[in-house]
């Protein structure tokens, strides 16, 4: 779109033309869209998404709009990296807009007059995202709200803005709801609110979330008497004053969660009296005042969780009274006093899970006649004594999971006869004799605990209760009666216990179970286990032992069943059930399944998972009938083969989508009959024409691979990516369509695979190859239908007509590398009408006669390179009029008749090049006039030669043809061709080209040595790593020190210098002496600096391995610092620096920095960093010491 356009939608968005009538339909832009707002009113409501806002100087014409019927407008710009400009009066003439949003345009300022004229605007959303981008803050004028008189709602959240002028929402005495989330406000006086009286505003929501706030001084929101909700979470406020709440006096909720608090003045919330929810998470405070809520009789909700409080003591005679949610979750509470809660007496919520209490003192709750909901979990209680929970007869839900229970008073429930929910999972418990007294319990979590016997557990008897779950424990068998007087128990979880046996009967007391976990158990047989449930959906009996299934062993209500990770082998119905039973969810992945045929399946399924398991046959149709089919997954299989009956299943007229097949991750075969697979891959490929059928969709096609049935070899690929013609199917004997006697022994039209072949076709036998290739045959027999012959590497001698009798469809035939010497006329004359390509290269072949071809008008390619031709008759090629690639190198020609080519007009690779062709002017002439018709189609011309005499032999690229019997004066035929002479001007220019070329010369010599001076230190290395040698390199006494090297570096970084770096340098080729800092020096003993001198002054060179651990662990030590320093001083020629990762380069100091700057300075991975490294270092030296007395030495150092 361009920017003229663009400029015009943007006032056209509220400029467009209404009806004058209500009979005149509205127009607007291409990019906006609108509806009426009710059936009601003639009011409308328009969206509009454009690119960009764009301002000018004088916008549209707005005389044109007639914009009595607008009543809301939202603005979207899609392109974010586009700027916008929001200019003055750009929606003046919309004066019964009640509903305006901007939002996603980045422009960066709101000008004085840019709503004038909104005076009955109401609600309005200025959203820039700015906050996506740092360099843009919404600048806001003091008087850009000014207009709006009846403004009632205002967001200006994620603008990125930095403050909010003084009196800039002065005026707007309807406003109640301020959004200024998720901005760079940092400070309470930046926002724009002031005391002056005649400044009263009348907000009662205030959000300021996601900003930056660091503290909340004195007097902060004065000015909003009316306030009744104020919302400060996540920010950064540390300090809020006593006095900041000041005026606040209708304030009902308060957020301050998720800042950074420490503490809270005494007085801070007497000023809010009618404050009623107040959270305080996720601070910092360790501790709350005496006498904090003085005054708020009306608090219902605290939430003090995630703090770091360790006492109850701000809960005395002061606590507030009517509280009836207190969240003290994650603290640090270690102990609960008798009295702590007292003053709390009608709280109905009580969480204090994730302390440290340890013990629960008798009466702890007695008070609390009211509470309904206590959370003690992942707490230290260890033991649950008689008295804990007096007084909590109201309480319906208890939690005490993951603490660390062991003992449990037998009446240690008895107080709480009313608790309908009990968790105490993640314990130690292992006696279940505390649960009688709980008549009215429906939810009992005893899991992760360390039972064993379940027999007579005080469970039993419980009359109400709906779940029980004995999950991870050590139960090991279930025996008959242990789930007695249970009859109201509808979820059973057993799961994980070791369970090994299940006595048949075992479940007849809970029968009308809805749900059974028996999974991650040692089951190997669950026969009659199931047959007394008459309400069971749900079984899950995964991660067991069982081999043996069949559909009679579930209930025949069952819908969802979960038997992965077992042994089973079969999925039986010997008593044909799969179309009674309502199983609609299906998982035995995991298992050990090969077969699956229409019975392994109940009619009703809807989602069956089958992945990883064995199976290698799926009988057609397996799927078929089954209606409410939405998902197979059959991924991780042993699929060879898979027949499209498959994914077909029955057409229905409901408009549910087709089944979801998974099928990747299989050994697919792409022969044949796998076609349709790769078909699937275009949704208008139509499979079959059988009316009545649907194929489902394979949701992982792309990820389905497959290996192709020819040519052998590592062919996988993706199926979507393999040719049609790609999928072939092995054959020995075929009779054709055409054929009626097949089933006759004397019938001789059966076509068979010749022995010792390999014969491959398509589906529909379009496409037969015959591989013979390399197999010594001397005579073949090749099928008359055969399309693709390889007949390579054989040793057949000559092609008679007889050769190929009867093949009238071969398209490719391969014949070369055969040992053919003769090839007699007219012997391809049965393929006249088929053949394409023809190979008859590397035989040994001498001529060619005139109807060696003849007939082949279809042919295209002939090849017919590294033979002994010596002649070639002048008619061979004239019939070939389809001809497109004719190779003639590398035989024994002479001269042939290369006019005849003229006449294949579609030759486009024609090679002749490493022949002996006579240098004779009249074929030199004749290729000229090749060159110059059809100079385009040689491909080899710069290997095409004459033999001169006995002694020379030129290329004819280089034999002038207008007198080419003077060899001296040949000039290039290419360049006759090509171009005119040009000697007399050369000539004129041979003195002063020779000037030149000596200027030449001299500036070269000027350009090397400045070269070599500039980079005299990658010409030093480049002769090292091409050809490993030192030019500049000598001898010195270093020679006779015991290391090449000494390497220093962190012991953060030992792996790295141990594995990349040592093992290349000490095992590579040059192979140094290293003597390792963490490897080979001692590291206890206080002798680390005389260790560091020695193997410093021991060593050809140093190499410190400089990393960000070096700097900021290693180098702070002194003894290792002092060490280098003192050993290195001086010394810069001898040392090395190699840089690894990223390091702060105004972080090091300056022995470091003064390292870098006189020494070798590598960079880990730069670009030839190994040779650059090996040529900074002294030549290797023949090792004479076994590497054991090299560490040794190192050891003594």
């Amino acid at each position: 779109m361009d920017f003229v356009r663009t400029t015009g939608v943007v006032f056209s968005i509220v400029c467009f033309h209404l009806w004058m009538a209500q009979s005149v339909p509205y127009i607007s832009p291409e990019e906006c869209s609108w509806e009426l707002i009710s059936e009601q009113t003639p009011d409308v409501s328009m969206v509009c998404s454009i690119q960009s806002l764009i301002g000018e100087t004088e916008p549209a014409n707005f005389s044109l709009t007639f914009p009595r019927r607008m009543a809301q407008l939202s603005i979207r710009c899609d392109n974010k990296l586009l700027r916008s400009e929001l200019v003055n009066g750009s929606f003046k003439h919309l004066q019964l807009l009640q509903k305006l949003h901007v939002e996603n345009c980045r422009f960066d300022s709101l000008p004085s007059d840019a709503f004038a004229g909104l005076s009955s605007l109401k609600h309005l959303v200025v959203k820039t995202l700015n906050s996506d981008w740092t360099d843009m803050s919404l600048q806001v004028s003091s008087t850009s709200f000014r207009p709006l008189t009846r403004i009632e709602f205002l967001d200006l959240s994620t603008n990125n803005m930095e403050r909010l002028p003084a009196n800039s929402l002065c005026g707007l005495d309807q406003l109640h709801f301020v959004n200024l989330t998720h901005n760079q406000l940092s400070s309470v006086g930046d926002i724009g609110f002031t005391t002056e009286p005649q400044c009263r505003l009348s907000i009662q929501q205030l959000d300021m979330s996601y900003n930056r706030f660091k503290a909340l001084p004195e007097r902060s929101f004065a000015s909003l008497p009316s306030l009744k909700e104020l919302r400060l979470s996540h920010n950064q406020i540390a300090r809020a004053e006593s006095g900041s709440l000041t005026g606040l006096v209708q304030l009902e909720t308060l957020n301050l969660a998720h800042n950074g608090l420490i503490a809270l003045a005494s007085a801070l919330f007497r000023s809010t009296p009618k404050l009623s929810k107040l959270y305080l998470r996720n601070n910092s405070l360790s501790a709350l005042p005496p006498g904090l809520f003085n005054g708020l009789d009306q608090i219902v909700v605290l939430d003090l969780a995630h703090n770091q409080l360790s006492s109850l003591e701000w809960l005395g005679s002061d606590g507030p009274l009517h509280l009836h949610h207190l969240d003290l979750s994650h603290n640090r509470l270690a102990r609960l006093d008798p009295d702590a809660f007292r003053t709390i007496v009608d709280v109905q919520s009580l969480y204090l899970q994730n302390n440290l209490i340890e013990h629960l003192e008798s009466n702890t709750f007695a008070l609390l006649a009211s509470l309904h909901t206590l959370m003690l979990s992942s707490n230290r209680l260890k033991t649950i004594r008689s008295h804990s929970f007096v007084g909590l007869s109201t309480v319906t839900t208890l939690y005490l999971d993951r603490n660390r229970l062991e003992d449990v008073d037998a009446d240690a429930f008895s107080d709480v006869s009313a608790l309908q929910e009990l968790n105490v999972a993640g314990n130690r418990i292992r006696t279940l004799d505390f649960l009688s007294s709980l008549t009215m319990l429906r939810s009992l979590d005893l899991s992760d605990n360390e039972i064993e016997n379940i027999a007579n557990a005080s469970y039993q008897g419980l009359g109400h209760l709906y779940a029980l779950n004995l999950m991870g424990n050590r139960i090991g068998n279930i025996s008959r009666g242990v789930f007695s007087n249970m009859s109201s128990v509808r979820i059973l979880n057993i799961a994980r216990n070791g369970i090994r046996t299940i006595e048949q009967n075992a479940f007849r007391d809970v029968s009308e179970l809805h749900y059974l976990r028996l999974d991650s158990n040692e089951l190997e047989d669950v026969n009659n286990l199931f047959s007394s449930f008459h309400d069971l959906i749900m079984l899950n009996i995964s991660a067991n032992r069982i081999r043996w299934f069949d559909y009679a062993l579930i209930p025949s209500g069952l819908q969802w069943l979960d038997a992965h990770d077992n042994q089973i082998e079969l999925l039986g119905d010997y008593f044909n059930l799969g179309r009674s039973i309502r199983l609609r969810t299906l998982d035995v992945s995991s298992n050990r399944l090969t077969d699956l045929d229409a019975t392994s399946l109940p009619s009703g399924i809807e989602i069956v998972l089958l992945s990883n398991n064995s199976i290698k046959r799926i009988q057609p149709f397996s799927f078929l009938g089954k209606h409410n089919l939405t998902r197979v997954d059959l991924t991780n299989n042993l699929l060879e083969h898979i027949d499209m009956s498959l994914v077909r299943v029955s057409e229905t007229n409901s408009s549910r989508p087709p089944p979801e097949f998974a099928l990747a991750r299989n050994p697919y075969l792409c022969d044949c009959h796998m076609d349709w697979l790769q078909r699937l891959q275009s949704p208008s490929t139509t499979l079959d024409n059988e009316v009545g059928w649907q194929h489902s969709r394979v949701v992982d096609l792309p990820n389905i691979e497959c290996r192709l049935a020819w040519p052998n070899g590592p062919q996988t690929r993706p199926v979507v990516d393999v040719k049609p013609w790609e999928f072939l199917c092995g054959y020995r004997s075929h009779c054709a369509s055409q054929c009626h006697c097949c089933d006759f022994h004397a019938c001789n039209c059966e076509m068979l695979c010749p022995d010792n072949c390999s014969c491959y076709r398509d589906h529909l036998w379009n496409i037969n190859i015959v591989d013979c290739s390399t197999r010594g045959h001397s005579v073949v027999r090749v099928p008359v239908d055969a399309t693709t012959v390889y007949l390579d590497g054989n040793d057949i001698g000559a092609l008679t007509p007889q050769s190929f009798a009867g093949l009238q469809r071969v398209q490719t035939l391969f014949v070369n590398k055969s040992n053919i010497a003769t090839v007699h006329g007219r012997a391809f004359a049965s393929m006249t009408r088929s053949l394409r390509v023809l190979r008859l290269n590397d035989n040994r072949l001498a001529t060619l006669a005139d109807d060696v071809f003849a007939g082949l008008s279809t042919l295209n390619e002939l090849y017919l390179s590294n033979n002994q031709l010596t002649s070639v008759s002048n008619r061979t090629f004239v019939h070939l009029d389809s001809l497109r690639v004719l190779h003639l190198d590398h035989n024994h020609l002479v001269e042939m008749s290369l006019r005849t080519l003229q006449g294949n007009v579609r030759l486009i690779d024609l090679r002749l090049g490493d022949n002996p062709w006579t240098c004779r002017c009249d074929f030199t002439q004749h290729l000229a006039d090749l060159l110059r018709k059809r100079g385009d189609t040689m491909r080899d011309m710069s290997e095409v030669s004459c033999l001169y005499n006995a002694t020379m032999t030129l290329r004819l690229s280089e034999l002038n043809v207008t007198d080419c019997d003077k060899l001296a004066e040949a000039t290039s035929l290419i360049e006759q061709i090509r171009f005119q002479p040009v000697r007399d001007v050369v000539s004129l220019f041979v003195n002063l080209g020779f000037v030149l070329l000596l200027l030449l010369l001299l500036g070269t010599v000027v350009v090397v040595l400045v070269t070599v001076i500039i980079y005299r230190r990658k010409v030093k290395i480049w002769p090292y790593g091409r050809c490993g040698l030192r030019p500049w390199y000598r001898p010195t006494i270093e020679e006779e020190k015991l290391f090449d090297a000494f390497v220093s570096y962190s012991k953060r970084d030992e792996l790295f210098v141990a594995q990349a770096l040592a093992s290349e340098l000490e095992f590579g080729k040059p192979a140094y002496r290293l003597c390792l800092h963490y490897r080979d020096l001692p590291t206890a003993g206080g002798y680390l600096s005389d260790a560091i001198h020695e193997a410093v002054e021991s060593s050809r060179r140093t190499i410190v391995v400089l990393s960000e651990n070096f700097v900021k662990e290693d180098w702070c030590s002194y003894e290792f610092r002092s060490a280098h320093c003192e050993v290195l001083h001086n010394s810069f020629d001898k040392l090395i620096i190699i840089v690894v990762g990223q390091v702060c380069h105004h972080e090091l100091d300056s022995d470091i920095r003064a390292w870098m700057k006189h020494s070798v300075f590598l960079h880990w991975g730069e670009h030839n960093f190994w040779d650059k490294l090996r040529a900074s270092l002294p030549k290797a030296r023949q090792r004479s010491l076994p590497c054991s007395d090299i560490t040794s030495m190192a050891v003594h150092i």
